[in-house]
């Protein structure tokens, strides 16, 4: 598992040549997770929000802080407002024009969205009712503390997604504009007799692409999943697809929009007649569809043969190495396209197989599972304009295990939900469009001979159609910690020291070869 919340900076490479540092203090209460980078036009970093507990005040309230800095950690604005000790933050987001946050109240039953632009100053507040339904959900969430429930339009608004409580379980997207534009709100059936959720896995200025799953019952097998695209203007749907077992058995990892605004679906493609949630898949497809939901061109790319093929290895390259879960796609300016994932394996899990079998014992420890997922190195895959590949390049990097949520179902299923948890190393891919460079950046944990094992932050650089590896060395510590992208060729690595009440911030330059 990732270790981002117990990192602290003890040295650099020695050919870094900028540090920059500063500090926020008189913080009462921080989660890492409540800061981020605030985007320029160009999608540059331009300054960080941070959201924090100030102050406990009588009578049950809380004085919170929003705090703006720019990219260079200067102070821009800070504002306070008081609320309720029993609010909690689900998720924030920035849209480049606003940051939103969804404060959620279970006592009082309530979700408020509040809205803050670049120099805090507060925009008019959003309140939700809860239903009982969806107070169960959020209590569940809690527990992983990843909250699906915020999506930044970049430019635009924000998409808010929320459980409904329907004739069965149903689910809304709500639309709500920053640019003076019109909310919308697009939401599943009120009379529809199947268990019904949404997962958008592409969200920008024009469409959002979301997989919809459908159950008959809580603990049916029986999924259908189909692939929803919705103006993102209007509310209105585009078209949607459906991959069934018999037809095309697909699973969409991720979307995008091409050169000529198509939208792209990329995933893994089965033999017609395989589960995708049991078997294993044949390799990488990609669909180019046009916004009337036309089919304009396919790509198949088989795990056996065209990616043995180009990685010229002994034996078979997808049983040895496992299987790529990819979390982002660049494309450069030479029409390249750059996939950005990380080996993984389902694997026996020694604990999970001994606390299954201290429960057939009587001891206790029933319901762990006895497989992992195993991941591994970092992976690129290059493709062409029309999407045949041309080349991998791996990365070294020590392994991270994240227990299965389920020994049954295939590693792919696993992987999907496991991401949430964030059980991979990736942090976050920064693009230089005016210098077309590429960042994409990751956590590891490097077992060393002769010497105590550290935690590198390691970053790919694509500069010049070639792709190198730059790290900063961590180590642990019992602070909370984080790290953000940065002004363009830089890392903001945060601290947050309890016992002394402080956010400490470090800005590092990467090294460019």
């Amino acid at each position: 598992m990732k270790r981002t919340l117990t990192l602290l900076l003890t040295g650099i490479l020695a050919n870094l040549t900028f540090s920059q540092t500063s500090k926020i203090e008189q913080v009462n209460t921080f989660i890492v997770k409540n800061s981020g980078s605030i985007l320029d036009k160009e999608k540059d970093v331009d300054g960080y929000y941070f959201f924090y507990e100030l102050d406990k005040l009588k009578k049950g309230d809380r004085e919170f802080a929003i705090q703006i800095l720019d990219k260079n950690l200067v102070e821009v604005a800070k504002k306070k407002y008081i609320d309720n000790k029993n609010t909690f933050l689900m998720k924030s987001v920035f849209n480049n024009q606003a940051m939103i946050f969804a404060m959620a109240n279970i006592k009082e039953k309530k979700i408020t969205l509040l809205t803050f632009d670049k120099k805090a100053e507060q925009k008019p507040t959003i309140e939700i009712p809860l239903e009982s339904i969806e107070i169960r959900y959020i209590l569940a969430m809690q527990q992983s503390g990843d909250f699906n429930v915020l999506f930044p339009v970049e430019n635009k608004g924000f998409i808010f997604n929320r459980v409904i409580d329907n004739k069965k379980i149903g689910y809304s997207l709500a639309y709500y504009p920053t640019d003076g534009g019109q909310s919308w709100e697009y939401s599943s059936p009120k009379d529809s007799k199947e268990i019904l959720s949404i997962n958008p896995i592409e969200v920008n200025d024009k469409v959002i692409v979301a997989l919809e799953a459908s159950k008959p019952g809580i603990l049916s097998r029986k999924f259908t999943i189909k692939t929803k695209v919705i103006d993102v203007k209007t509310g209105k749907l585009l078209f949607e697809k459906e991959y069934s077992k018999i037809s095309k058995p697909r699973i969409i990892n991720n979307a995008f929009l091409d050169k000529d605004s198509n939208i792209v679906l990329m995933g893994e493609y089965f033999k017609e007649g395989d589960n995708i949630f049991d078997d294993k898949s044949l390799g990488l497809f990609t669909e180019v569809i046009n916004s009337s939901g036309q089919t304009l061109k396919e790509n198949f790319t088989s795990w056996k043969e065209d990616v043995a093929k180009i990685a010229k290895v002994d034996g078979n390259y997808i049983d040895d190495k496992g299987y790529v879960y990819f979390h982002n796609i660049v494309r450069t300016k030479s029409n390249d396209y750059y996939a950005i994932g990380e080996f993984y394996k389902r694997t026996a899990s020694a604990g999970g197989i001994a606390l299954t079998a201290l429960s057939v014992l009587g001891g206790g420890g029933g319901g762990a599972s006895v497989t992992q997922l195993t991941i591994t190195n970092s992976v690129i895959f290059k493709f062409n304009v029309d999407f045949k590949l041309t080349g991998i390049q791996e990365f070294e990097k020590g392994k991270s295990r994240a227990p299965s949520l389920s020994d049954f179902g295939s590693p792919q299923l696993n992987a999907h939900a496991l991401k949430a948890y964030g059980a991979f190393d990736y942090e976050y891919t920064q693009l230089d469009k005016k210098n077309d460079r590429f960042y994409a950046c990751f956590i590891d944990y490097e077992r060393l001979k002769g010497e105590k094992n550290k935690n590198a932050f390691k970053t790919i650089i694509y500069d010049e159609g070639k792709l190198t590896e730059d790290k900063i060395y961590l180590s642990n510590n019992d602070s909370n910690f984080r790290i953000l992208p940065a002004k363009i060729g830089n890392v903001l690595l945060l601290e947050y020291n309890k016992k002394s009440k402080e956010i400490l911030l470090h800005l590092e330059k990467l090294n460019i070869k």
